[in-house]
């Protein structure tokens, strides 16, 4: 699911711990695992995890180290159950295993992350992601369990170490409050450049903001793969992605598409724009509760498409500069009286 679906991963830890059910991060059990009794694989830890770190709300498993001999037939195991019906299978076997358990002992729930019956995709094709119904993304995990999540609302958790890092790193890239964050980048491993906006719409967005709020900075975050915005204050590449979380904190405004930096604002709590295509519904996988979320929602939507679109990738093409800097100018003003 990658450091976006970890996120909302915090989002299930968080809310089994607030009914009184804490929970273990755990990976699928292997053949050894189970030979000695175990529903989680016991080499397999998720305490140092860059999302889970730190989290009171997430319990973790003690590593045990397995030997060479044991780590090879165990890799022998997962090869066999590897086709996805077999897979599946077997998750839901574990899964019902570990309910038991639950309520037998009256244990933490084990939950596996790695499995693919807790996916908020149904299923793939060669083309295509069809997604879950009836709820957000959070609320589809956890539901499985017995839980209901009615809006989703992801966590981060730093040091103060880590806090005084970025307060140095904004120091010595002369960056001062107020300032507005932005990343125009998406990750294209699965849907290429669908939920993309123009670079040359993201450019003009920032020519306006510079000039009607010449006492805002704007920096720009992310990787920079698509290029660096002329104007910016540049942090492309110079960030990990928690102290990334933690330059939106104390910005003014973030201003992106969907994506893990998305569930990362929504995390620090950061005021933010989301430039949302097609490829999903904010209702499902956003945060309309606590975001300003421009979306077209036109009628291919949500279309799960691997990267092809037969409309000229119009969700996110039709949205103006102008729509979002209406929404830049509603938002300063709620949050920071700015006119």
């Amino acid at each position: 699911m990658g450091l976006g679906g970890n996120l909302i991963w915090t989002s299930v830890f968080d809310h089994m711990a607030k009914m009184g059910k804490p929970a273990v991060a755990c990976a699928l059990p292997l053949l050894s695992d189970l030979a000695s009794g175990r529903l989680y694989c016991k080499d397999k830890s998720f305490v140092d995890d860059q999302i889970f770190r730190l989290n009171p709300n997430i319990l973790h498993i003690q590593p045990i180290q397995k030997s060479p001999q044991i780590a090879l037939l165990d890799r022998i195991f997962e090869k066999l159950i590897s086709p996805d019906f077999i897979r599946r299978r077997y998750e839901r076997f574990i899964f019902e295993q570990s309910l038991k358990l639950r309520l037998k002992e009256d244990k933490p729930q084990l939950v596996h992350i790695d499995m693919r019956i807790h996916s908020y995709a149904e299923g793939q094709s060669y083309n295509k992601t069809i997604w879950k119904t009836g709820g957000n993304t959070a609320h589809v995990i956890v539901k499985e369990f017995g839980y209901s999540i009615p809006q989703q609302k992801c966590s981060l958790w730093f040091t103060k170490q880590e806090e005084a890092e970025v307060r140095e790193l904004l120091y010595n890239t002369n960056i001062n409050s107020p300032f507005i964050a932005v990343e125009p980048d998406t990750n294209t491993d699965w849907f290429g450049d669908l939920r993309a906006w123009p670079m040359e719409n993201w450019q003009e967005l920032i020519n306006n903001l510079l000039e009607k709020y010449p006492n805002h900075q704007v920096v720009q975050i992310g990787l920079g793969k698509t290029g660096i915005l002329e104007g910016v204050l540049d942090l492309t590449d110079k960030t990990s992605f928690r102290s990334a979380a933690l330059v939106m904190k104390k910005s003014t405004l973030f201003i992106g598409t969907e994506g893990g930096l998305m569930h990362a604002a929504a995390a620090v709590d950061a005021p933010s724009i989301i430039l949302w295509g097609g490829i999903t519904l904010p209702e499902f996988s956003g945060y309309p509760h606590l975001h300003d979320i421009v979306c077209l929602y036109v009628e291919c939507a949500p279309c799960g498409n691997l990267g092809w679109c037969d409309f000229s990738h119009r969700c996110m093409k039709g949205i103006s500069v102008e729509r979002i800097l209406s929404s830049v100018r509603a938002v300063l003003q709620e949050n920071k009286g700015v006119e």
